[in-house]
Protein backbone atom coordinates (compact mmCIF):
# COMPACT_ATOMS: atom_id res chain seq x y z
CA UNK A 1 0.00 0.00 0.00
CA UNK A 2 1.23 3.61 -0.87
CA UNK A 3 2.93 5.14 1.92
CA UNK A 4 1.30 8.40 3.52
CA UNK A 5 3.15 11.10 2.09
CA UNK A 6 4.90 14.27 4.11
CA UNK A 7 2.59 17.16 5.12
CA UNK A 8 2.14 19.66 2.40
CA UNK A 9 3.60 22.19 4.32
CA UNK A 10 6.87 20.38 4.19
CA UNK A 11 7.16 19.30 0.60
CA UNK A 12 6.01 22.93 -0.85
CA UNK A 13 9.59 24.27 0.65
CA UNK A 14 11.44 20.58 -0.92
CA UNK A 15 12.99 20.81 -4.68
CA UNK A 16 12.85 16.88 -5.66
CA UNK A 17 14.99 15.46 -7.95
CA UNK A 18 14.47 12.86 -10.48
CA UNK A 19 11.35 11.61 -11.65
CA UNK A 20 9.17 13.75 -9.65
CA UNK A 21 11.75 16.83 -10.13
CA UNK A 22 10.35 20.49 -9.91
CA UNK A 23 11.92 23.97 -10.50
CA UNK A 24 11.80 27.22 -8.51
CA UNK A 25 11.01 26.17 -5.35
CA UNK A 26 10.08 29.55 -4.26
CA UNK A 27 10.90 29.05 -0.91
CA UNK A 28 12.21 32.74 -1.11
CA UNK A 29 9.30 33.98 -2.73
CA UNK A 30 6.51 32.44 -1.50
CA UNK A 31 5.17 31.03 -4.93
CA UNK A 32 4.33 27.51 -5.19
CA UNK A 33 7.17 24.95 -6.33
CA UNK A 34 6.42 23.41 -9.99
CA UNK A 35 6.26 20.14 -9.99
CA UNK A 36 6.62 18.04 -12.81
CA UNK A 37 4.81 14.84 -11.78
CA UNK A 38 5.52 11.23 -13.67
CA UNK A 39 3.37 8.44 -13.22
CA UNK A 40 2.79 5.31 -15.17
CA UNK A 41 -1.28 3.80 -13.74
CA UNK A 42 -4.04 1.37 -15.09
CA UNK A 43 -7.44 2.36 -15.09
CA UNK A 44 -10.57 -0.21 -15.46
CA UNK A 45 -14.16 0.24 -14.64
CA UNK A 46 -17.48 -1.27 -13.31
CA UNK A 47 -16.07 -5.12 -13.04
CA UNK A 48 -19.64 -5.81 -11.40
CA UNK A 49 -18.06 -8.28 -9.62
CA UNK A 50 -20.51 -11.24 -8.29
CA UNK A 51 -19.13 -14.00 -6.02
CA UNK A 52 -19.80 -17.78 -7.13
CA UNK A 53 -21.07 -18.75 -4.17
CA UNK A 54 -23.91 -16.71 -4.55
CA UNK A 55 -24.86 -18.72 -7.49
CA UNK A 56 -24.89 -18.20 -11.10
CA UNK A 57 -26.62 -21.10 -12.39
CA UNK A 58 -30.30 -22.10 -12.44
CA UNK A 59 -33.58 -20.86 -13.67
CA UNK A 60 -33.64 -17.65 -11.34
CA UNK A 61 -29.84 -16.58 -11.96
CA UNK A 62 -31.17 -16.66 -16.00
CA UNK A 63 -34.04 -14.80 -15.38
CA UNK A 64 -31.89 -12.14 -14.48
CA UNK A 65 -29.33 -12.59 -16.58
CA UNK A 66 -32.70 -12.13 -19.58
CA UNK A 67 -32.52 -8.66 -17.97
CA UNK A 68 -28.98 -7.63 -17.97
CA UNK A 69 -26.29 -7.37 -20.75
CA UNK A 70 -23.34 -8.05 -18.41
CA UNK A 71 -21.16 -11.10 -18.06
CA UNK A 72 -22.06 -11.35 -14.41
CA UNK A 73 -21.69 -15.36 -14.30
CA UNK A 74 -18.24 -14.85 -15.92
CA UNK A 75 -17.07 -11.98 -12.82
CA UNK A 76 -15.13 -14.05 -10.70
CA UNK A 77 -13.66 -15.11 -13.86
CA UNK A 78 -12.83 -11.52 -15.63
CA UNK A 79 -11.63 -10.64 -11.40
CA UNK A 80 -9.01 -13.20 -12.13
CA UNK A 81 -7.91 -12.61 -15.17
CA UNK A 82 -7.62 -8.48 -14.14
CA UNK A 83 -5.50 -9.34 -11.19
CA UNK A 84 -3.22 -11.12 -13.75
CA UNK A 85 -2.83 -8.45 -15.92
CA UNK A 86 -2.41 -5.70 -13.27
CA UNK A 87 0.60 -7.97 -12.06
CA UNK A 88 1.70 -7.88 -15.32
CA UNK A 89 2.09 -4.79 -16.07
CA UNK A 90 2.41 -3.43 -12.60
CA UNK A 91 1.66 -0.08 -13.30
CA UNK A 92 2.63 2.25 -9.85
CA UNK A 93 -1.27 2.93 -9.37
CA UNK A 94 -4.99 1.32 -10.25
CA UNK A 95 -7.82 3.61 -10.85
CA UNK A 96 -11.22 1.73 -10.21
CA UNK A 97 -13.71 4.24 -11.25
CA UNK A 98 -17.28 2.56 -9.24
CA UNK A 99 -19.77 -0.26 -9.65
CA UNK A 100 -17.59 -2.57 -8.19
CA UNK A 101 -20.38 -5.46 -7.65
CA UNK A 102 -22.83 -6.62 -9.32
CA UNK A 103 -25.68 -5.07 -6.84
CA UNK A 104 -23.41 -4.22 -3.66
CA UNK A 105 -23.36 -7.86 -2.08
CA UNK A 106 -21.12 -7.55 1.11
CA UNK A 107 -19.93 -11.04 -0.24
CA UNK A 108 -18.88 -9.70 -3.07
CA UNK A 109 -17.32 -6.25 -1.50
CA UNK A 110 -15.03 -8.70 0.20
CA UNK A 111 -14.20 -10.98 -2.63
CA UNK A 112 -13.48 -7.37 -4.70
CA UNK A 113 -11.10 -6.52 -1.39
CA UNK A 114 -9.21 -9.69 -1.38
CA UNK A 115 -8.51 -9.30 -5.27
CA UNK A 116 -7.57 -6.00 -5.01
CA UNK A 117 -5.03 -6.98 -2.17
CA UNK A 118 -3.57 -9.08 -4.86
CA UNK A 119 -3.03 -6.50 -7.42
CA UNK A 120 -1.17 -4.49 -4.67
CA UNK A 121 0.92 -7.33 -4.12
CA UNK A 122 3.87 -5.91 -6.18
CA UNK A 123 3.79 -2.64 -4.74
CA UNK A 124 0.57 -1.21 -6.77
CA UNK A 125 -1.25 1.47 -5.35
CA UNK A 126 -4.96 0.58 -5.75
CA UNK A 127 -8.20 3.16 -5.09
CA UNK A 128 -11.81 3.11 -5.61
CA UNK A 129 -14.80 5.17 -5.81
CA UNK A 130 -18.20 3.59 -5.32
CA UNK A 131 -20.81 3.05 -8.09
CA UNK A 132 -24.60 3.35 -8.52
CA UNK A 133 -24.73 -0.29 -7.52
CA UNK A 134 -22.59 -0.50 -4.35
CA UNK A 135 -24.06 1.24 -1.80
CA UNK A 136 -27.41 -0.10 0.22
CA UNK A 137 -28.56 -1.81 -2.81
CA UNK A 138 -32.50 -4.02 -2.79
CA UNK A 139 -30.88 -5.96 -5.60
CA UNK A 140 -28.20 -8.01 -3.74
CA UNK A 141 -29.16 -11.42 -4.08
CA UNK A 142 -28.67 -15.02 -3.91
CA UNK A 143 -29.66 -17.65 -6.89
CA UNK A 144 -30.47 -21.42 -6.00
CA UNK A 145 -32.59 -23.19 -8.55
CA UNK A 146 -36.19 -20.99 -9.29
CA UNK A 147 -35.35 -19.19 -6.12
CA UNK A 148 -33.53 -15.50 -5.49
CA UNK A 149 -33.30 -14.38 -2.53
CA UNK A 150 -32.22 -11.57 -0.42
CA UNK A 151 -28.68 -11.10 1.18
CA UNK A 152 -26.64 -8.37 2.84
CA UNK A 153 -25.59 -5.40 1.49
CA UNK A 154 -23.21 -2.68 2.85
CA UNK A 155 -23.76 1.38 3.65
CA UNK A 156 -21.60 4.20 2.86
CA UNK A 157 -19.33 3.57 5.89
CA UNK A 158 -18.91 -0.40 5.26
CA UNK A 159 -17.38 0.66 1.87
CA UNK A 160 -15.35 3.12 3.34
CA UNK A 161 -14.21 -0.01 6.02
CA UNK A 162 -14.35 -2.68 3.51
CA UNK A 163 -12.13 -0.18 0.68
CA UNK A 164 -9.60 1.29 3.97
CA UNK A 165 -6.65 0.17 1.64
CA UNK A 166 -7.65 1.42 -1.89
CA UNK A 167 -8.44 5.19 -0.75
CA UNK A 168 -9.69 6.07 2.09
CA UNK A 169 -7.04 5.12 4.64
CA UNK A 170 -4.00 7.15 3.25
CA UNK A 171 -6.37 10.11 1.97
CA UNK A 172 -5.04 13.10 2.89
CA UNK A 173 -8.49 14.48 2.23
CA UNK A 174 -11.96 13.00 3.05
CA UNK A 175 -15.65 14.77 2.53
CA UNK A 176 -17.70 14.44 4.99
CA UNK A 177 -21.24 14.23 3.35
CA UNK A 178 -19.95 11.28 0.82
CA UNK A 179 -17.61 8.97 -0.27
CA UNK A 180 -15.56 11.30 -1.87
CA UNK A 181 -11.79 11.71 -1.01
CA UNK A 182 -8.12 12.98 -2.22
CA UNK A 183 -5.15 10.88 -2.37
CA UNK A 184 -1.54 11.76 -3.43
CA UNK A 185 -0.26 9.71 -5.92
CA UNK A 186 3.10 11.37 -6.41
CA UNK A 187 4.39 14.37 -5.35
CA UNK A 188 2.90 16.94 -6.80
CA UNK A 189 -0.27 15.22 -8.21
CA UNK A 190 -3.19 14.65 -6.67
CA UNK A 191 -6.06 12.11 -7.26
CA UNK A 192 -9.60 13.76 -6.69
CA UNK A 193 -12.00 10.65 -5.87
CA UNK A 194 -15.48 11.93 -6.19
CA UNK A 195 -18.78 10.09 -4.81
CA UNK A 196 -21.18 11.01 -7.76
CA UNK A 197 -23.53 8.19 -6.23
CA UNK A 198 -27.37 8.51 -5.04
CA UNK A 199 -27.58 6.83 -1.61
CA UNK A 200 -29.10 6.90 1.75
CA UNK A 201 -28.48 4.87 4.89
CA UNK A 202 -31.90 3.05 3.98
CA UNK A 203 -32.08 0.24 1.62
CA UNK A 204 -33.53 1.53 -2.10
CA UNK A 205 -32.82 0.24 -5.83
CA UNK A 206 -30.32 1.00 -7.50
CA UNK A 207 -30.08 4.77 -8.28
CA UNK A 208 -28.69 5.30 -12.37
CA UNK A 209 -28.89 9.14 -12.14
CA UNK A 210 -25.61 10.86 -9.99
CA UNK A 211 -25.02 14.58 -8.49
CA UNK A 212 -22.80 15.91 -5.68
CA UNK A 213 -24.62 18.00 -2.61
CA UNK A 214 -24.17 21.39 -2.19
CA UNK A 215 -21.27 20.86 0.77
CA UNK A 216 -19.51 18.23 -1.49
CA UNK A 217 -19.11 20.67 -4.61
CA UNK A 218 -18.10 23.37 -1.81
CA UNK A 219 -15.37 20.58 -1.04
CA UNK A 220 -14.49 20.35 -4.57
CA UNK A 221 -13.95 23.60 -4.90
CA UNK A 222 -11.89 24.00 -1.58
CA UNK A 223 -9.56 21.00 -2.60
CA UNK A 224 -9.09 22.45 -6.30
CA UNK A 225 -8.30 25.82 -4.60
CA UNK A 226 -6.02 24.35 -2.41
CA UNK A 227 -3.82 22.07 -5.28
CA UNK A 228 -3.45 25.75 -7.31
CA UNK A 229 -2.16 27.78 -4.24
CA UNK A 230 0.32 24.79 -3.74
CA UNK A 231 1.17 24.35 -7.34
CA UNK A 232 -0.67 20.97 -7.58
CA UNK A 233 -1.68 19.11 -10.59
CA UNK A 234 -4.98 17.39 -10.47
CA UNK A 235 -6.88 14.69 -12.22
CA UNK A 236 -10.66 13.27 -11.17
CA UNK A 237 -12.33 10.02 -10.69
CA UNK A 238 -15.86 9.67 -10.42
CA UNK A 239 -18.63 7.15 -11.35
CA UNK A 240 -20.65 9.66 -13.94
CA UNK A 241 -19.68 10.81 -16.99
CA UNK A 242 -19.25 15.09 -16.93
CA UNK A 243 -19.25 15.84 -20.81
CA UNK A 244 -21.46 14.27 -23.39
CA UNK A 245 -20.02 11.48 -25.06
CA UNK A 246 -22.04 11.56 -28.23
CA UNK A 247 -24.73 13.96 -29.56
CA UNK A 248 -27.86 14.09 -27.77
CA UNK A 249 -26.85 11.91 -24.86
CA UNK A 250 -27.82 14.33 -22.46
CA UNK A 251 -31.56 13.27 -24.22
CA UNK A 252 -31.75 9.92 -25.25
CA UNK A 253 -29.54 8.71 -21.80
CA UNK A 254 -29.44 11.58 -18.57
CA UNK A 255 -29.10 9.58 -15.65
CA UNK A 256 -25.47 8.67 -16.94
CA UNK A 257 -24.05 12.28 -16.65
CA UNK A 258 -24.11 13.70 -13.69
CA UNK A 259 -26.39 16.06 -12.70
CA UNK A 260 -25.64 19.94 -13.15
CA UNK A 261 -23.21 18.75 -15.23
CA UNK A 262 -21.76 22.30 -16.58
CA UNK A 263 -21.38 23.55 -13.12
CA UNK A 264 -19.90 20.18 -12.14
CA UNK A 265 -17.49 20.49 -15.19
CA UNK A 266 -16.78 24.02 -14.85
CA UNK A 267 -15.40 23.83 -11.53
CA UNK A 268 -13.34 20.90 -12.77
CA UNK A 269 -12.06 22.87 -15.61
CA UNK A 270 -11.13 26.27 -13.78
CA UNK A 271 -9.84 24.48 -10.90
CA UNK A 272 -6.81 22.98 -12.92
CA UNK A 273 -8.42 19.37 -13.67
CA UNK A 274 -7.76 18.50 -17.04
CA UNK A 275 -9.23 15.46 -17.22
CA UNK A 276 -11.38 12.83 -15.16
CA UNK A 277 -11.93 9.45 -15.49
CA UNK A 278 -15.27 8.20 -15.48
CA UNK A 279 -17.28 5.06 -16.36
CA UNK A 280 -20.72 4.13 -15.76
CA UNK A 281 -22.34 3.92 -19.75
CA UNK A 282 -19.85 0.76 -20.27
CA UNK A 283 -18.41 2.59 -23.37
CA UNK A 284 -14.75 2.94 -24.33
CA UNK A 285 -14.58 6.52 -25.26
CA UNK A 286 -13.30 9.84 -24.67
CA UNK A 287 -14.86 13.11 -25.24
CA UNK A 288 -13.31 17.04 -24.65
CA UNK A 289 -15.94 19.81 -23.95
CA UNK A 290 -15.81 23.11 -22.73
CA UNK A 291 -18.35 23.15 -20.15
CA UNK A 292 -20.74 26.84 -20.03
CA UNK A 293 -18.91 28.92 -17.76
CA UNK A 294 -15.44 27.57 -18.04
CA UNK A 295 -12.47 28.99 -19.35
CA UNK A 296 -11.10 25.73 -20.84
CA UNK A 297 -11.68 22.24 -21.96
CA UNK A 298 -12.05 18.98 -20.48
CA UNK A 299 -11.29 15.41 -20.95
CA UNK A 300 -14.11 13.31 -20.00
CA UNK A 301 -11.70 9.41 -20.28
CA UNK A 302 -14.43 7.13 -19.46
CA UNK A 303 -13.62 3.25 -19.58
CA UNK A 304 -15.87 0.20 -20.76
CA UNK A 305 -16.76 -2.05 -18.34
CA UNK A 306 -14.34 -5.43 -17.90
CA UNK A 307 -17.70 -7.63 -18.06
CA UNK A 308 -18.91 -5.94 -21.55
CA UNK A 309 -17.77 -6.38 -24.39
CA UNK A 310 -14.83 -5.70 -25.51
CA UNK A 311 -13.71 -6.02 -21.76
CA UNK A 312 -10.99 -3.29 -21.86
CA UNK A 313 -8.98 -1.29 -19.42
CA UNK A 314 -6.20 1.76 -20.08
CA UNK A 315 -2.84 1.72 -19.55
CA UNK A 316 -1.64 6.20 -18.56
CA UNK A 317 1.42 7.49 -18.84
CA UNK A 318 1.64 11.02 -17.36
CA UNK A 319 4.81 13.52 -18.05
CA UNK A 320 3.52 16.60 -16.56
CA UNK A 321 1.14 17.71 -18.08
CA UNK A 322 0.82 15.39 -21.02
CA UNK A 323 -1.56 11.99 -20.61
CA UNK A 324 -0.65 9.00 -23.24
CA UNK A 325 -3.32 6.57 -22.72
CA UNK A 326 -3.03 3.05 -24.23
CA UNK A 327 -6.55 1.04 -24.42
CA UNK A 328 -6.06 -2.67 -24.00
CA UNK A 329 -8.50 -5.22 -23.79
CA UNK A 330 -8.78 -9.13 -21.33
CA UNK A 331 -8.37 -11.38 -24.13
CA UNK A 332 -8.54 -14.67 -22.07
CA UNK A 333 -10.24 -16.08 -19.01
CA UNK A 334 -10.37 -19.43 -17.26
CA UNK A 335 -14.31 -19.89 -17.78
CA UNK A 336 -16.17 -22.27 -20.24
CA UNK A 337 -16.69 -20.64 -23.19
CA UNK A 338 -19.27 -22.82 -24.83
CA UNK A 339 -17.54 -23.54 -27.89
CA UNK A 340 -16.14 -20.15 -28.68
CA UNK A 341 -13.23 -19.38 -30.64
CA UNK A 342 -12.08 -17.12 -27.74
CA UNK A 343 -12.79 -15.09 -25.01
CA UNK A 344 -13.43 -11.62 -27.03
CA UNK A 345 -15.89 -13.49 -29.60
CA UNK A 346 -17.49 -14.96 -26.77
CA UNK A 347 -18.42 -11.52 -25.18
CA UNK A 348 -19.03 -9.66 -28.46
CA UNK A 349 -21.88 -12.68 -29.01
CA UNK A 350 -23.25 -12.22 -25.93
CA UNK A 351 -23.68 -8.41 -25.82
CA UNK A 352 -24.99 -8.68 -29.50
CA UNK A 353 -27.34 -11.43 -28.49
CA UNK A 354 -28.53 -9.69 -24.77
CA UNK A 355 -28.65 -6.21 -26.37
CA UNK A 356 -30.82 -7.20 -29.13
CA UNK A 357 -33.24 -9.22 -26.30
CA UNK A 358 -33.52 -5.89 -24.18
CA UNK A 359 -33.94 -3.56 -26.79
CA UNK A 360 -36.99 -5.51 -28.24
CA UNK A 361 -38.34 -6.26 -25.23
CA UNK A 362 -38.15 -2.17 -24.16
CA UNK A 363 -39.63 -0.95 -27.60
CA UNK A 364 -42.18 -3.07 -27.35
CA UNK A 365 -43.40 -1.10 -24.14
CA UNK A 366 -44.78 1.88 -23.05
CA UNK A 367 -44.43 4.90 -24.04
CA UNK A 368 -42.86 2.94 -27.03
CA UNK A 369 -45.31 -0.21 -27.71
CA UNK A 370 -43.68 -0.81 -31.14
CA UNK A 371 -45.13 -4.32 -33.06
CA UNK A 372 -43.45 -6.94 -32.47
CA UNK A 373 -42.69 -7.03 -36.11
CA UNK A 374 -41.21 -3.25 -36.09
CA UNK A 375 -39.41 -4.07 -32.53
CA UNK A 376 -37.83 -7.31 -34.59
CA UNK A 377 -36.66 -5.29 -37.58
CA UNK A 378 -35.25 -2.17 -35.27
CA UNK A 379 -33.45 -3.81 -32.32
CA UNK A 380 -30.58 -5.21 -34.37
CA UNK A 381 -29.32 -1.49 -35.69
CA UNK A 382 -29.29 0.04 -32.44
CA UNK A 383 -28.00 -3.20 -30.71
CA UNK A 384 -25.03 -2.94 -33.59
CA UNK A 385 -24.62 0.00 -32.66
CA UNK A 386 -23.93 0.08 -29.32
CA UNK A 387 -21.73 -2.79 -29.79
CA UNK A 388 -19.60 -0.47 -31.90
CA UNK A 389 -19.80 2.58 -29.32
CA UNK A 390 -18.78 0.30 -26.41
CA UNK A 391 -15.90 -0.19 -28.57
CA UNK A 392 -14.74 3.39 -29.05
CA UNK A 393 -12.98 4.57 -32.32
CA UNK A 394 -17.05 4.34 -34.30
CA UNK A 395 -17.18 4.48 -37.94
CA UNK A 396 -20.65 4.62 -39.36
CA UNK A 397 -21.38 2.24 -42.25
CA UNK A 398 -23.01 3.51 -45.36
CA UNK A 399 -25.75 0.86 -44.84
CA UNK A 400 -26.41 2.38 -41.13
CA UNK A 401 -26.38 5.86 -42.10
CA UNK A 402 -29.57 4.59 -44.63
CA UNK A 403 -31.29 3.39 -42.74
CA UNK A 404 -30.58 5.85 -39.73
CA UNK A 405 -32.34 8.65 -42.57
CA UNK A 406 -34.79 6.80 -43.72
CA UNK A 407 -35.72 6.51 -40.06
CA UNK A 408 -34.98 9.87 -39.57
CA UNK A 409 -38.54 10.59 -42.35
CA UNK A 410 -40.67 8.50 -40.48
CA UNK A 411 -43.41 9.85 -39.39
CA UNK A 412 -43.90 8.37 -35.74
CA UNK A 413 -41.60 9.25 -33.16
CA UNK A 414 -40.09 6.11 -32.72
CA UNK A 415 -38.88 5.63 -35.50
CA UNK A 416 -37.58 9.37 -35.39
CA UNK A 417 -36.23 8.56 -32.35
CA UNK A 418 -34.40 5.53 -33.16
CA UNK A 419 -32.72 7.26 -35.81
CA UNK A 420 -31.40 9.90 -34.45
CA UNK A 421 -30.12 8.10 -31.84
CA UNK A 422 -28.10 5.87 -34.62
CA UNK A 423 -26.72 8.65 -36.28
CA UNK A 424 -25.63 9.93 -32.42
CA UNK A 425 -23.78 6.75 -31.32
CA UNK A 426 -21.90 6.36 -34.59
CA UNK A 427 -20.89 10.11 -34.64
CA UNK A 428 -17.27 9.57 -32.90
CA UNK A 429 -16.75 12.88 -31.01
CA UNK A 430 -13.10 13.46 -30.51
CA UNK A 431 -10.41 12.95 -29.44
CA UNK A 432 -9.40 9.49 -30.56
CA UNK A 433 -11.32 6.67 -27.82
CA UNK A 434 -8.58 4.00 -27.58
CA UNK A 435 -4.88 5.24 -28.03
CA UNK A 436 -4.34 8.93 -27.71
CA UNK A 437 -1.58 11.24 -26.45
CA UNK A 438 -3.57 14.44 -24.90
CA UNK A 439 -2.37 17.68 -23.67
CA UNK A 440 -3.70 18.96 -20.94
CA UNK A 441 -1.94 22.30 -21.17
CA UNK A 442 -3.20 22.97 -24.38
CA UNK A 443 -6.86 22.28 -23.43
Amino acid sequence: MMKVSPPRDLLAGVCLIGMFATSGCGSDTGAPPVYAPSLEFLVLSDPHYFDPSLGTSGAAFEAYLATDRKLIGESDAIMRAMVAEVQTENPQVVLISGDLTKDGELLSHQSVARYLHQMQSGGTSVFVVPGNHDIENAGAMSYSGDSQTSVPTISASDFATIYNDFGYGNAISRDGQSLSYVAELVPGLWLLALDSCIYTDALGGSQVSGRFQDSTMAWIQARLDEARKAGIRVIGMMHHGVIEHFTDQALIFPEYLVNNRATVGSIFSNGGMGAVFTGHFHANDITQGTPSGASKSIYDIETGSTVTYPCPYRIVNLASDVLTITTKHVTSIDYDLNGAPDFQTYAHDSLRVGLEGLITGLIEQPPYSLSASDAAALAPWLGDGLVVHYAGDEVMPADVLAESQTLLAATDFVHQLSGAMLQSIYTDLPPPDNNVTLDLSAR
